[in-house]
């Protein structure tokens, strides 16, 4: 089969084959290189332009590392444990870079933010549990694209012969429910853990393109110590990191953290969120179906409809009028100004202290913003320290018992308020004038 080769800004070249550069070359899979990373980042740091195209072949990329550096260390483990055997690790190798490629397929324009414009999942919906009120994400919509578009490539591709791969076994390992369980699965965190390939990517990629080195890590150091174990307790397997890599297993999570602070909830950056996604609102109120939202994922003619939507097809519209009082915001960079905010991990007395601030200037303030990012699940999604790897003493050590560091992380809680453009130096002294009243 024949190889081809594209230079990447992190990993020099990447590589795939006809059966991959098919995939890539689908006019799907090229509306990848319309939808920026970062939605409206470049706003604060002009260099964030690049896209989810070069994402997804860098996740593939590393994914594709990850695999092979576990294969090379706990091949014995995989054939004598997990009854592996070499045409199944090929096949299963083959799955895994499928999987990461078509990862990001499904994302809407201005990625995240436009994921507050997908519709709520109805009652009758396979997906609807009762008591929620939940919208379609875009791994939904990368699912349903990929079963649409992707499965004749998939399964009918000429070198399937040797692998007989189906396209339920590309959207197993990125979380479609309709599919039982696989031994293929123990692949899944690979692509979605606290130790996938995709936060691996876009925290280095993130970091080259807006200049900074917030998202920087050993990334060799963590490809040369990725491994692969069954948790004697609980007899699950899990992607593992060996004791000699755990510090960089650390350096990931806190890389991630200072990128959320610095970066991903920047307090501009926050702010064109919220123009954008009012601005969609809308464009979708006025174009398209006029529903406000973007069309479910379920049918081939919703899913075109969805995909006609990108970067390039909303600026356009943003162009012409259509995003209303916020796309001109956005077109003129005038966007709303933070006059108030707490610390990342406010106690009581500043969150009331907020409310009351609120309360008092709810007539100047033109938007709330709060996060609620924990930066460390434990439990079963910790990450996991191989001891002793090859030994008859080998044991998993969750990372939150191993890093004092990531023990003591704390969710980030910061709320921010913020007034129309103009208007924020008279509002901040207010606000000062009435605080040192109320000290």
């Amino acid at each position: 089969m024949k190889l081809y080769e594209t230079r990447d800004i992190i990993y020099g070249f990447i590589t795939y084959d006809d059966w991959e550069r098919e995939i890539i070359n689908h006019p799907v899979f090229q509306r990848l290189r319309r939808i920026k990373q970062l939605s409206l980042t470049d706003m604060v740091y002009p260099g964030a332009n690049h896209t989810r195209f070069e994402h997804s072949l860098g996740v593939m990329h590393l994914s594709t590392l990850f695999f092979d550096s576990i294969l090379n260390k706990r091949k014995q483990f995989l054939k004598e444990i997990l009854n592996f055997n070499e045409a199944g690790l090929e096949r299963d190798r083959k799955i895994i870079r499928f999987a990461a490629l078509l990862h990001d397929i499904g994302h809407s324009p201005f990625s995240h933010t436009g994921e507050e414009l997908m519709p709520y999942i109805p009652e009758d919906h396979p997906k609807y549990k009762k008591g929620e009120d939940k919208r379609f994400s875009h791994e939904d919509y990368s699912i349903a694209v990929i079963k649409t578009f992707f499965k004749d490539i998939i399964e009918n591709y000429k070198d399937n012969d040797n692998y007989d791969i189906k396209v339920e076994d590309v959207t197993a390992l990125l979380g479609d429910e309709t599919v039982k369980p696989k031994r293929s699965h123990v692949w899944k965190n690979i692509i979605s853990s606290q130790l996938d390939a995709d936060r691996a990517d876009y925290l280095l990629r993130d970091s080259l393109h807006l200049g900074i080195s917030y998202g920087i890590y050993d990334k060799e150091r963590l490809v040369n110590t990725m491994s692969i174990a069954t948790d004697p307790e609980t007899y699950s397997t899990n992607l593992a990191v060996e004791e000699g890599g755990w510090h960089v297993a650390e350096s990931l999570v806190i890389a991630r953290y200072h990128m959320f602070t610095q970066v991903y909830f920047h307090k501009t950056r926050r702010a064109f969120d919220h123009h954008i996604e009012n601005a969609l609102k809308e464009i979708l109120l006025k174009h398209g179906d006029r529903s406000g939202f973007f069309p479910p994922p379920d049918g081939e003619e919703n899913l075109k409809k969805y995909l006609e939507y990108d970067d390039w097809a909303m600026y356009g519209l943003l162009k012409e009028g259509l995003g209303g009082e916020h796309g001109k915001i956005i077109l003129e960079r005038k966007q709303d100004k933070c006059v108030f905010q707490t610390s990342e991990v406010p106690d009581e007395d500043e969150l009331d202290r907020f409310e009351d601030i609120y309360n008092t200037f709810r007539n100047d303030i033109s938007f709330e913003d709060s996060s609620e990012k924990s930066w460390y699940k434990t439990g079963k999604e910790d990450i996991f320290i191989l001891c002793n790897p090859g030994e008859k003493c080998e044991k998993l050590e969750p990372l939150s018992l191993r890093s004092s560091i990531v023990r003591s992380m704390q969710p980030i809680k910061q709320k921010r308020l913020y007034v129309k453009n103009g208007g924020e130096k008279i509002i901040r002294e207010k606000i000062e004038e009435y605080l040192e009243r109320k000290r």
